[in-house]
């Protein structure tokens, strides 16, 4: 059995619960009306009409039929000798009563029906008179009138109340709205936008509360930031002193100094990638740029010769930093672990741009793919196995993903998916 859709927005929620409540008190205050004002105005209009039914028939034991019913039509009632048509007005809550009691409230042989006469409810009393006799009595709509002006006024009273409750409602919902909003940027250590601390105390304590995180967040990337290009600095200083030493060394091996050359530069590389790991772009300001370009300048850097296809121009906001090193994360990932020919084309799908780097290698199983994603994950070909997850991160920054897919025959193709961030 499938359950009603409940609305998943707070406002949604304030708004039924709301609902519920007018309609439960609604439902109160015709029940309530029924037990103190309808029933015992109906029994206490029974008890006067079984008084008037006693006089009545002690009238027509004493004198003649007609001049029984001529006194009762003097006094403006209605008579018949035959019943009435019945009426169906059970919709009406008075006239439900008077049914509803009148077995209990009338005496025996006598008995009410329910009818109309133009706009006026009318209650036939059946007299115990033989032949019997019918004398109706008519009420006027005022009752009526009044009860619809109270259920007017019920209705106008809990309009009132929901768009209050509306109101207040958005006050809390609005700033909770822009705090999610903000909330990438505030991750980021950005401050919260101007009006964002604007709303009811709790929501006051909560942006507050993020403002000083996203505040402390700021300074540790600071920090961060500082502490990396310290450490650049003072690795990469030693490194260079070392390939100048290995320069001056008279004589030597040939193979072996270039060995030291190629592992120097390896660590090189190492320690670029794993401050790219740490610094993780965050810090970096989106802006226009052309994605275009960046491919053609990543791919101008590379030693191999790539097949290259993009449109002239391919305008975006992003990192152009982040992007920059993602590109050439990997085309430097196909190059080391895949074999010519080497393709890159860049190309519009929907809202997003996708750029395929597509190499000839051994390409990658299906369950190793999913893992070489994740940080110091690496294939056979060696490497940090920083590469991807750097790439794989950038992808995610900027609202895109990257997907790793082979090639048939062999090949791999690795696919990244970028959107405005």
């Amino acid at each position: 059995m499938s359950r009603l859709p409940l609305p998943r927005s707070v406002f949604g929620q304030l708004v039924l619960v709301i609902g519920l409540v007018l309609l439960g008190a609604a439902v109160l205050a015709v029940a309530m009306g029924r037990q103190l004002a309808t029933r015992p105005a109906a029994g206490q209009l029974l008890r006067a009409m079984d008084g008037f039914a006693d006089v009545a028939e002690e009238l027509a034991r004493t004198q003649p039929r007609e001049s029984v019913v001529r006194h009762l039509r003097g006094a403006g009632l209605e008579v018949a000798d035959l019943p009435p048509p019945p009426r169906d007005l059970r919709g009406a809550p008075f006239m439900r009563e008077l049914l509803e009691q009148a077995p209990q409230q009338l005496e025996r042989g006598r008995e009410v029906r329910l009818g109309r006469a133009g706009t006026a409810n009318v209650v036939w009393l059946k007299l115990d008179t033989q032949p019997a006799l019918w004398v109706s009595f008519a009420f006027d709509q005022r009752g009526n009138r009044v009860l619809r002006f109270s259920v007017l006024m019920l209705f106008v009273g809990a309009a009132l109340v929901w768009l209050a409750a509306a109101y207040y409602a958005r006050r809390l919902v609005v700033p909770l709205r822009r705090l999610a909003q903000s909330a990438p940027a505030i991750v980021r250590g950005e401050s919260p936008p101007q009006g964002t601390l604007a709303g009811p105390r709790e929501v006051e304590e909560l942006a507050r509360a993020l403002a000083d995180s996203s505040k402390d967040v700021r300074e540790a990337a600071e920090e961060r930031t500082l502490m990396l290009a310290g450490i650049s600095h003072d690795l990469r200083t030693p490194l260079t002193r070392l390939q100048y030493a290995i320069e001056l060394l008279p004589g030597g091996d040939p193979e072996l100094r270039a060995g030291m050359h190629r592992d120097i530069a390896e660590i090189d590389t190492i320690l670029s990638q794993f401050i790219a790991y740490a610094r993780d772009g965050r810090d970096e300001a989106s802006e226009p740029l052309d994605l275009a370009v960046l491919c053609r300048n990543a791919v101008s850097a590379c030693e191999r010769e790539w097949h290259v296809d993009t449109p002239v121009y391919a305008p975006m906001t992003g990192k152009p930093m982040a992007l920059l090193r993602a590109l050439e994360n990997l085309l430097i990932n196909a190059q080391r672990h895949g074999a010519p020919p080497y393709s890159l084309q860049l190309s519009r799908q929907d809202d997003a741009w996708r750029i395929d780097v597509a190499d000839h290698g051994p390409g990658l199983p299906v369950q190793v793919a999913e893992r070489v994603r994740q940080p110091f994950v690496h294939g056979e070909g060696g490497g940090t196995g920083l590469g991807l997850a750097i790439v794989d991160r950038v992808a995610r920054q900027h609202g895109g993903e990257l997907r790793l897919s082979p090639l048939r025959p062999h090949g791999l193709m690795a696919t990244l998916v970028l959107r405005e961030s």
